[in-house]
């Protein structure tokens, strides 16, 4: 009888010893849900293969790097800025409920916002009129982007939210116009300082792999600026541009669509889903738990 309850102890002893090692650790979740919200570029315009251009290329990513199941929802909208990206998600209680399943949450936003503001100084006399319509527009922005963020924050308390930034897709046709890359990088720099003042928000830049393409040394960009120049693509409204950006014509940036001249095409979305899951495996704890 004393041996019998000398085992019995020394197993209790062991099953709590196990219980306190296992209170000590994160397991890592099996299945993770990515919950895309933002623009055209959640939506996947440009995508010919339909995966939702970065979103499901995202998860076949995750699936084979951090070997975990990984379900998707994507509240993509093309044309929305960021107030509108906001007011819809609010009147939706299908997505409301998938955010607050989320494990992680992606954002694109500011692209429309940005182009707003870029077509109504069209017919601005220099760049730096322009610049300072986009500089008046700025604080706006920036309310619209916190009030959006803060309210994705509202709907889910734990998961990060991956925010993207914007490019400049007519670089390769206008890359002597140096303002309207420092324009979009205004409207870069409030996202990622939102990032920076919010733990929970990670910044992933798209600026440099899509605005430049494959022009990636600073002698092809020179040439691109000489080739502008020379063509006197000097201006949003250069009949040339209008017609290459309404055309059909093979586009210059091998990662920019030839539908529109816009937004990627299956080669930029897999860009983008790379970025994206870099930025995230910096901070794998806080999606997979492991």
């Amino acid at each position: 009888m004393k041996r019998f309850n000398q085992i019995v102890v020394a197993l209790l002893v062991l099953v709590a010893a196990l219980g306190l090692l296992n209170c000590g650790q994160i397991v890592q979740a099996k299945t993770i849900h990515l919950v895309a919200v933002g623009d055209s570029l959640t939506e996947g315009v440009g995508d010919t293969t339909k995966q939702q251009g970065y979103t499901k290329r995202t998860a076949k990513l995750l699936e084979k790097q951090a070997k975990v199941k990984v379900t998707t929802a994507n509240y993509g909208k093309a044309g929305d800025r960021s107030d509108q990206i906001l007011k819809r998600i609010k009147s939706n209680p299908k997505a409301q409920k998938d955010l607050q399943q989320a494990n992680v949450i992606t954002l694109t936003v500011g692209g429309n916002d940005l182009q707003q503001v870029l077509f109504s100084a069209i017919f601005a006399k220099d760049s730096n009129s322009v610049t300072a319509i986009v500089d008046k527009s700025l604080p706006d922005y920036s309310t619209n982007l916190a009030n959006l963020v803060s309210y994705l924050e509202s709907q889910n308390k734990k998961a990060p939210i991956y925010l993207f930034g914007n490019y400049n897709p007519l670089y390769v046709y206008l890359a002597n116009r140096v303002d309207l890359n420092d324009d979009v990088k205004r409207y870069n720099a409030v996202n990622a300082q939102l990032a920076t003042d919010d733990s929970r928000v990670k910044y992933v830049s798209t600026f440099s792999t899509l605005t430049y393409g494959q022009y990636k040394t600073n002698s092809q960009r020179a040439m691109l600026a000489k080739e502008a120049t020379q063509a006197n693509q000097g201006s949003l409204n250069n009949k040339s541009v209008r017609d290459t950006l309404n055309g059909d014509d093979k586009e210059k940036n091998a990662y920019i669509t030839n539908l529109d001249h816009y937004h990627p095409n299956d080669l930029g979305y897999d860009k983008m889903s790379k970025l994206l899951v870099k930025e995230m495996q910096k901070n794998k704890k806080a999606w997979l738990g492991e």
